[in-house]
């Protein structure tokens, strides 16, 4: 006697398939923005702003109390700081999680070189285009302005810049243009910085331009929401900027000031996330296939168990009855991997195939993709591979096997394609991760 679950339909009572729809149909990215200003207000997402806006404080300082040769260190890891926490919010939106990341600082070049340069080069559309318009049309000289400030002894001593002559620019309608033009960019560069693989990608006009035409409407909502939060945040600026005026012995000032303007900076990171959430298809961000979801959830589909008495089986033949049971087969393969005995695993392998994915433990599945490799098997080894990142996609083997398969793909077999598209999954998949990055590196920069 087993059971059975099958999916129905109340109103023939006939049987259903899971009715599948895009994520923006089911809830539209305006409506996912309701409560978007709740998001770091929780125990975890509080932490984070507290504990990131204590070293951004103590950087900040640093930056101010020592020689401005002394001082590129401490503001570079500010900068790293900020844009690797920023960049994780994003990405984690994109996975649907509802909390504040802990970002992760591990790897030097990863984790803070390229968040920084990615974040200096997506907001040099605004910086970069207004420097270069007023050094082209505005007449600043800008080899005058260097030889002033390298002459200057309190330059080297305070690392107080000369004043740029920005005022130029307020009666010039084109600088204005350039500047909104700017600003309307900066959301798809900081969308193409986390999305793209090359960082000349996040620079790309003609991307960027096609990414904000495919998101239509929706990234008009996103303008209109980041301005409102950009408004909020120059509030806070005046207000964190009297609180750096107080003098350096209450550093909790400092810190105070840091907090609220991360919690800002936090919800507009959000944002960006959630339109990536809902929309990401149609910056070519993932599968297509990630960005559907069931109508109805699962718990609450309507299903039914029905009793099912099995169909009375012959008696088996004494062959039959000798025979190990799967069980005792699938302990001997796991004996066999432990011994590292590769003739038996393969040969315990390829028996035991009728059997669900999910039976064979995933360690199992990747040391038999491992050895079938080594011995020019790649039929085989795409098959354990592939069963060692589907049967346990949450695994830390998961990764790991994946890059083995594009391997294999690309290198064995010549089948570039497939091994892109692998390459690409475990980037979507698996960011901020070894295989991650090994991933990135193997990709063509346009990719």
């Amino acid at each position: 006697m087993q059971t059975v679950d099958l999916l129905f339909c109340r109103a023939c009572g006939g049987r259903a398939d899971t009715l599948l729809v895009h994520r923006s149909e089911l809830a539209s990215f305006s409506q996912r923005l309701n409560q978007v200003w709740r998001y770091p207000f929780t125990r975890q997402g509080l932490l984070v702003v507290a504990g990131l806006g204590a070293v951004m404080a103590f950087v900040g300082f640093m930056t101010q109390v020592t020689l401005i040769v002394a001082r590129l260190a401490p503001a570079a890891i500010g900068a790293g700081l900020f844009w690797g926490a920023f960049f994780s919010i994003m990405r984690a939106s994109v996975r649907g999680e509802n909390e504040v990341p802990i970002p992760e600082y591990s790897d030097i070049l990863a984790d803070w070189f390229l968040p920084a340069l990615r974040g200096l080069l997506a907001t040099s559309v605004v910086w970069l285009t207004l420097l270069l318009y007023l050094a082209s049309a505005g007449g600043w000289d800008v080899f005058q302005y260097l030889d002033r400030l390298a002459s200057d002894p309190m330059f080297y001593m305070t690392g107080r810049f000369h004043s740029i002559p920005g005022e130029r620019l307020l009666g010039d309608p084109l600088a204005w243009l350039l500047g909104l033009a700017g600003l309307a960019y900066l959301p798809m560069a900081l969308m193409m910085a986390v999305t793209s693989n090359s960082l000349l990608d996040t620079l790309n006009p003609l991307t960027a331009v096609r990414g904000m035409l495919r998101l239509g409407r929706d990234y008009v909502v996103a303008l209109g929401t980041l301005f409102a939060l950009g408004l909020v945040y120059l509030a806070v600026r005046v207000v964190s900027a009297s609180l750096r005026e107080i003098p350096f012995e209450l550093i909790v000032s400092r810190w105070l000031a840091q907090v609220l303007e991360c919690l800002v900076l936090f919800v507009m990171a959000r944002v960006l996330g959630l339109l990536m959430y809902a929309r990401g298809d149609a910056l070519g961000y993932g599968a297509p296939s990630d960005y559907v979801t069931p109508v109805v959830p699962a718990e609450a589909t309507p299903r039914t168990t029905l009793r099912v008495d099995s169909a009375p089986l012959a008696a088996p033949t004494p062959a039959e009855a000798a025979a190990p049971s799967p069980e005792a087969r699938l302990q001997e393969l796991s004996a066999a991997v432990q011994a590292r005995d590769v003739p038996q695993a393969l040969a315990l392998y390829t028996a035991l195939s009728f059997l669900p994915k999910a039976t064979i433990p995933p360690a199992v599945h990747l040391f038999v993709g491992q050895a079938s490799a080594a011995q020019g098997d790649n039929a085989l080894a795409v098959r354990a591979l592939e069963s060692a990142a589907d049967s346990a996609p949450d695994d830390p083997l998961a990764p790991r096997a994946l890059v083995l398969l594009a391997r294999v793909l690309g290198e064995r077999m010549q089948e570039q394609t497939r091994a892109q598209d692998v390459y690409r999954y475990i980037v979507d998949r698996y960011p901020d991760t070894e295989a991650s990055r090994f991933a990135q590196g193997r990709l063509p920069p346009t990719s």
